[in-house]
This record gives C-alpha cells, sequence and structure tokens, in this order.
C-alpha cells in the first residue's frame, strides 16, 4: 500500500513536470517555425522581383537599375537556368525579350517576356532548346538541365537595332553557344 502511494505520488509528480515542459515546449517550436520562415524570407528579399510560375516552372525576371541587378546576381544561385540578355552592338542591358522554351519533345514549356536583363529558371531536368526574340532579333540554344550539379549560364547577345527592319539572325554567344542560323531545327516551330 504504502509503495502504490509512493509511486502514484511520482507520477503525478512527473505529469506535473510534463505539463510545466508542454508551455516552454510549444513554445520552442512556435520560435523554430519563425526562425525557419525568415530563414526562408531571406533567401528572397523584399526588394527582389516576384518569384512567379507558369506551367510547373520557378522563374524570376528583372535586373532594371544596378539595385535590382544586384540582388538578381545574389539570388543566381538558386536557379538551374540563368539567362542574361545584352545589345550585341555594345553590350548593354536589354529588357522585354521574349523567350520561348520548349522540351525534347518540341512542346512549348515556358512562353514569358524578360522584365529585365536576367531571366532565372528552375525548370525539371531534362533537354531543352530556348528560343529568344527581341524586335526582329532571333536566337537559339540547346541546353541540359541536370538533376543535381551546376546550373546553366547564357548570355545572350541580340542587336538592339533590330527592332525595325529585316529579321535578323543574332551574332554567337561566347563560349561555344552558338546562335541559330538559317532554319536550323532549333529554330523550327513548335508545338504548344
Amino acid at each position: 500500500m504504502v509503495e502504490t502511494i509512493i509511486s502514484l505520488r511520482r507520477e503525478q509528480s512527473s505529469q506535473r513536470i510534463v505539463r510545466g515542459l508542454a508551455v516552454p515546449l510549444c513554445s520552442a517550436a512556435v520560435a523554430g517555425m519563425m526562425l525557419l520562415q525568415a530563414a526562408v524570407a531571406m533567401t528572397l528579399p523584399t526588394n527582389a522581383p516576384p518569384l512567379r510560375q507558369a506551367d510547373g516552372i520557378e522563374y524570376l525576371s528583372g535586373g532594371i537599375g544596378s539595385d535590382e541587378a544586384s540582388v538578381m546576381r545574389g539570388l543566381a544561385p538558386q536557379f538551374k537556368v540563368r539567362l542574361r540578355f545584352l545589345d550585341s552592338a555594345d553590350g548593354s542591358a536589354l529588357s522585354d525579350v521574349s523567350v520561348t522554351l520548349f522540351n525534347a519533345q518540341r512542346d512549348i514549356v515556358l512562353q514569358v517576356v524578360s522584365e529585365g536583363p536576367y531571366l532565372y529558371l528552375n525548370p525539371p531536368p531534362g533537354p531543352y532548346r530556348v528560343l529568344v526574340r527581341y524586335g526582329k532579333a532571333i536566337a537559339c540554344h540547346h541546353f541540359h538541365v541536370a538533376a543535381r550539379g551546376h546550373a546553366t549560364d547564357l548570355v545572350l547577345r541580340l542587336p538592339a537595332r533590330a527592332l525595325a527592319g529585316d529579321a535578323q539572325l543574332a551574332t554567337p554567344g561566347p563560349a561555344g553557344h552558338a546562335g541559330c542560323r538559317g532554319t536550323t531545327p532549333c529554330c523550327g516551330a513548335g508545338r504548344s
């Protein structure tokens, strides 16, 4: 009987301790969730362009002005494909570039107009080709998105003077990134 009473008192004492820990534990969990949310929010600063999604592909476009360009460059490591648009004549930044992304089956998986000289994408792994238009200038590139590993960086140089007049093919980009030449399969029409 004495053992039962001692056992009951120990149990009641343990319950008080557990109840006493419940509030601090819940508070710690809430604080942890708030820290996690803050860490996630730090990956996309408030002065960054909005993160968008189309057909399951996350993308971020912008870079107008030195502050936003700096923010975009800081966010680049979070994206698998990073496009940059420049004037082929003087290297100045281009905006309002039409971008069409095709998958291996030549289906259009993304169509956007850049809101600055940077366009960052997170498409699923696989082979892609991108067709870009600025005025009447056209450029096209093939690339592959790996499941893990390095990102694809494409600097696309388009002639800004091609806003009027006849269609022009863009000059080849640096380091083996050739632009379209004539009517190659790369520049052919895809299915939407």
